[in-house]
């Protein structure tokens, strides 16, 4: 019978923002063990965030635990491991995991031992806030049978809502929340730089004027769906302001047009399933979205 997580022991290696945060919710449910840092300072900024544990440098020095988290940036995760494994401190009943969107748990390179990866879907850019935001977290499990049930039950007792992530599919998924956390900052970046080059003088202004549309457009869509949340000219068939959209960039950066045009076309297959706009006019725009001639 597996003992309760209140008798487990877990350890970290890499508390960086990720790794503090957790080891911080962790802490109420589990003993935090040693935390490995690449430097004694950050290691103390750490401990003095978790409030438990001990520093530790020297892998040599490790003790035992049973759960061992590496929190490294991802090119070192292998790094990390293998220092974990030749060390001589793992134990046939340890779970080794770590948290990266794109790698496996094979990136750990731990065959003999217990493994796994969980992608916590959250920003963990500022831990504090992490504290009071994490739960509801919804967290991608991947890797071996035995260490997915010990570290889904984990990251439930700190609110997470534990999913399985097949292995095959796991750079796929990680591409998924890149799109629509990264590349969603990256769009609407894009969307103030056309503001900027239309003459709107953004730094006059008190906020900034498309934080309501991107609010309400962002509730839509989560209180909704995609199709239900669309708007704008392609979901009306609006052809016409398509065209002029078109005109207008000519001249500005190509990478507006390459966006405008891409994002285009994923928007004309939301329209067709949404029914507003007429088959006539959806085919008009396509033809403009990937004509040349722009």
């Amino acid at each position: 019978m597996p003992s309760p997580l209140s008798d487990l022991t877990l350890s970290c290696i890499g508390a960086g923002r990720l790794g503090k945060t957790l080891c911080r919710l962790f802490s109420e449910h589990l003993s935090i063990g040693q935390i490995v840092n690449s430097s004694q300072t950050s290691a103390n900024l750490a401990l003095d965030f978790i409030g438990a544990g001990t520093a530790q440098r020297d892998y040599a020095n490790l003790q035992p635990a049973d759960i061992w988290l590496i929190a490294t940036p991802d090119n070192h995760i292998a790094k990390a491991s293998a220092a974990l494994e030749n060390c001589g401190v793992l134990r046939d009943t340890d779970t080794v995991f770590h948290c990266s969107g794109s790698l496996t748990a094979d990136a750990l390179g731990l065959d003999l031992y217990s493994t796994a990866s969980v992608h916590p879907i959250h920003s963990f850019a500022n831990p504090d806030n992490s504290l009071a935001q994490f739960a509801g977290t919804a967290c991608a499990v991947e890797g071996q049978p035995e260490a997915c049930i010990v570290l889904e039950g984990l990251f439930a007792k700190i609110g997470g809502r534990p999913f399985a992530i097949q292995t095959q599919h796991k750079s796929l998924y990680h591409a998924a929340t890149v799109m629509t956390c990264n590349y969603l900052v990256s769009l609407m970046a894009l969307g103030e730089q056309m503001l900027n080059a239309a003459g709107v003088d953004l730094l006059a202004m008190d906020r900034n004027p498309l934080e309501p549309l991107i609010r309400q457009t962002v509730d839509n869509y989560l209180s909704t769906d995609a199709i239900s949340a669309l708007t704008g000219p392609i979901a009306r068939g609006d052809n016409s302001t398509v065209e002029a959209h078109l005109l207008a960039l000519q001249g500005q950066p190509d990478l507006w047009q390459t966006v405008y045009r891409a994002m285009g076309n994923a928007t004309l297959e939301l329209s067709a399933h949404q029914g507003q706009a007429c088959a006539d006019n959806l085919a008009i725009i396509s033809n403009l979205l990937n004509s040349d001639n722009q």
